[in-house]
């Protein structure tokens, strides 16, 4: 086997020296998300509760679709610990593939859908504009996952470091230009404008991926012309990544039905609850990159036959994590009403004062919130971090059922039930999904360490086809 790394096999800096520049990948995706909030709710604060509705299901819909393109990763990290080169650039092209003709999807429902599903909606107006500008967008989220598993699989992930930094400066640019336009040059296009500037970053970074992909070099070492689609190679991509996609997606959407609800009790509920949002978002981009960096160790050592390795991932994985909640609770659990007071409330001497202050009652409510986000953070960190394991051994299926069933009965119906039946405050709704995030974490938990997963072996039909064309 090839390691990823000079580092030991598992080891804590060979994790980090995988997942940091993910992170770093992530972070910039999601300071874009992020950046576009600050920005509109300086802009206006019907413009920023509505992008986090709008946005929450447009994410929905996208990372089913990207997760399931994301899953060239899995292969090309197998085959690569398999030492099967010429094969790596297989998987890629048929998620690929999938991306492109995702337009399919995509285009159809930012054209009809978006006016049928916010009709009636306090901000439907808004909300159907950014909904149809990210569904038009759509496919390039795919594209960029399934470009960035051929470097993430053979952790080469320098790469994405640079060019998620540069995608997000872009979208910062565009971002300020186009929400409040540039008198006589470019008109002022609000929450339309933040749509177009993150999927042009989202853009910008599956084109640069695309052209290294298909370098002189990878063309002839590690297969990536090999364009033609391949039905066997796509159905395993499928089988393994289409769990997980609806997995996500399904999750997404319940966040989605979340803040509906949260939208339906009043301005107070969805102001908190899209502030608390903004920051989940944007401190996810930790435990995403921990557990695509997990994913990709833990998918070389078991093509490797190294299986008994991955407990040292988890270890490692749990100790990254412990030291970077440490860090966030300056800001979340410490002093969050000043953080919050800086990012959302100053506003700009160049825009309008938003219409919403931080009264004594909304600073109370945000200060409960945002420490329940923090604790709802380290559960979800430590769940990723399974996930990404489990991910690696094909064991996505589990994902789908444990996650899609999970965050209806130990979400959505608590919330329904006790805050908006009851018309409880904003705070019972973030306690619930601490609650709801913790008994998750103990069902992959299990699920891991029962073992199940090692069972399952992805490359076994490759190696059987292969030998029977020798034969």
């Amino acid at each position: 086997m090839t390691q990823l790394t000079r580092h030991p096999e598992g080891s804590i800096r060979e994790l980090w020296t995988i997942s940091l520049p993910l992170m770093v990948s992530t972070l910039a995706s999601l300071l874009m998300i992020f950046t576009d909030r600050i920005f509109l709710a300086r802009y206006s604060l019907s413009a920023l509760n509505a992008s986090v509705n709008a946005g929450t299901l447009a994410w929905a819909i996208m990372i089913t679709l990207g997760m399931i393109t994301a899953m060239s990763e899995v292969f090309v990290a197998q085959y690569n610990g398999a030492k099967r080169y010429d094969r790596l650039g297989v998987p890629v092209w048929q998620m690929i593939w999938f991306a492109l003709f995702s337009f399919l999807i995509y285009i159809p429902i930012g054209i009809w859908g978006a006016p049928l599903i916010f009709e009636g909606s306090r901000y439907a107006e808004f909300e159907t504009v950014y909904f149809r500008w990210l569904m038009f967008f759509g496919p390039s989220y795919a594209l960029m996952t399934a470009f960035a598993g051929f470097f993430i699989g053979r952790g080469k992930t320098a790469v994405m470091i640079w060019l998620a930094v540069i995608a997000n400066l872009l979208n910062i640019v565009l971002d300020w230009v186009l929400i409040f336009g540039v008198p006589g040059f470019i008109p002022e296009l609000g929450i339309q404008g933040a749509a177009i500037a993150t999927c042009t970053g989202y853009f910008f970074e599956s084109a640069v991926l695309a052209y290294l992909f298909l370098s002189k070099e990878n063309r002839e070492k590690f297969g990536t012309n090999q364009w033609k689609i391949d039905w066997a190679e796509m159905k395993k991509c499928f089988r393994v990544g289409l769990p997980q996609g609806i997995f996500c997606g399904l999750e997404i959407f319940g966040w989605s039905v979340f803040f509906w609800m949260m939208t339906s009790l009043g301005e107070m509920h969805i102001t908190v609850s899209s502030i608390c949002q903004s920051f989940t978002i944007l401190l996810s981009f930790f435990c995403d990159g921990l557990s695509r960096g997990a994913a990709a160790v833990a998918g070389n050592l078991i093509g490797g036959q190294k299986s008994y390795l991955l407990n040292k991932v988890l270890r490692s994985g749990v100790v990254l994590l412990i030291l970077f909640s440490l860090f966030t609770s300056v800001f979340l659990v410490i002093d969050p009403q000043d953080t919050v007071r800086l990012l959302f409330f100053e506003h700009l001497p160049s825009t309008p004062a938003p219409s919403f202050t931080l009264d004594p009652s909304l600073q109370s409510a945000v200060k409960t919130c945002t420490i329940c986000a923090f604790v709802y953070m380290f559960f979800e960190g430590f769940r990723w971090l399974l996930s990404g394991l489990l991910v690696a051994a094909g064991d996505t299926l589990f994902l789908l059922i444990a996650g899609a069933l999970s965050v209806w009965l130990f979400l959505l119906l608590p919330i329904y039930l006790f805050v908006v039946r009851l018309h409880l405050p904003v705070e019972y709704a973030w306690i619930l999904t601490v609650i709801y995030s913790g008994l998750l974490l103990v069902v992959y938990w299990i699920r891991f360490k029962q073992g199940r997963w090692q069972k399952i072996d992805l490359l076994e039909e490759d190696f059987e086809d292969e030998q029977q064309a020798l034969d």
